[in-house]
């Protein structure tokens, strides 16, 4: 701390420079695929980048709020809205659940051919494990995303 209590911050390193610039788009092609080859290395880099982003984006939240944001505001604190959604999504969770249950049953029962058995068996199951990654790398990814701690 200096005299008047301020903390004095340390000058930023050469990556972390060069991690401002890559948020701005400053950095030119070939110093772009450079910081990229480091960024696949370092998590510290990654991590440093999605802070950097998020002061974008809360930046340019202090604009003032369009007209449409009002209604947004309500629409979100509409309780009738909020059940809706939720039942909503809940509904096709379930219904998503029973009709691979039903197919998988279904197809177990059936006539047909074991090789149509397999191929729908496995374009079900297929759809099921890509729904269950997408939903757990997006939970992983919640960290980096500058746009969680932004209100609209």
């Amino acid at each position: 701390m200096n005299s008047s209590g301020l903390e004095i911050q340390p000058e930023p390193s050469r990556e972390e420079l060069m991690a401002m610039a890559y948020v701005d788009g400053e950095l030119v092609p070939e110093q772009r695929r450079e910081f990229e080859l480091l960024l696949a290395r370092r998590a510290d880099l990654t991590l440093a980048v999605a802070q950097f982003e998020r002061l974008a984006v809360m930046a340019r939240q202090c604009v003032p709020p369009e007209p449409l944001d009002a209604q947004w505001r309500a629409l979100d604190a509409d309780p009738s809205q909020r059940v809706l959604l939720g039942l909503g999504r809940a509904l096709m969770g379930l219904g998503l659940a029973v009709g691979l249950v039903w197919l998988v049953l279904e197809l177990a029962q059936s006539s047909i051919a074991p090789v149509c058995k397999l191929a729908l068996g496995s374009l079900a199951v297929g759809f099921a494990l890509l729904v269950v990654a997408f939903l757990r790398a997006r939970a992983r990814l919640r960290a980096l995303d500058p746009y969680t701690d932004i209100e609209r």
